[in-house]
């Protein structure tokens, strides 16, 4: 098991930054695995997303177990190869928003083999994203 936590403060409201992160279909818009990412017709709490790990590509289904509005969302994703939950908590910080976000991935069989080339390049992948989203939500 592989489990990443990175953190920062976004200089927008709480209420903002949850609503951009809560509709997973920007995802594409600062997540550099995400080239795409689509709700699932009927079902509000679930996307589909193409996921590109570098070493290998996905398409699965990306389900928000639990949303708390402008507090947690809890996401996760199950396939044969691999299976993620990411965890993201919101907390006010003198206005702005304290966000941090935990990632805990498990691969599967041949794909457990990459463990430690998943693992040494993740938390660095995660930071630019949220680098990427911070700009996006600051500008």
């Amino acid at each position: 098991m592989i489990q990443t936590t990175i953190e920062a403060v976004i200089r927008r409201p709480v209420p903002e930054v949850f609503s951009y992160i809560r509709n997973m279909e920007n995802q594409t818009l600062y997540n550099s695995s995400i080239t795409a990412s689509e709700v699932v017709s009927n079902n509000p709490n679930q996307y589909k997303m193409q996921i590109d790990l570098g070493i290998f590509k996905l398409t699965e289904l990306y389900t928000l177990e639990e949303v708390h509005d402008n507090r947690l969302i809890v996401a996760s994703c199950h396939s044969n190869s691999m299976t993620f939950t990411d965890r993201y908590e919101f907390k006010d910080s003198n206005g702005d928003c304290h966000l941090t976000i935990t990632d805990r991935m498990e691969l599967k069989g041949f794909f457990k083999l990459s463990e430690g080339l998943v693992k040494m390049n993740l938390k660095s992948q995660m930071m630019e994203n949220l680098n990427s989203l911070k700009k996006i939500l600051e500008s």
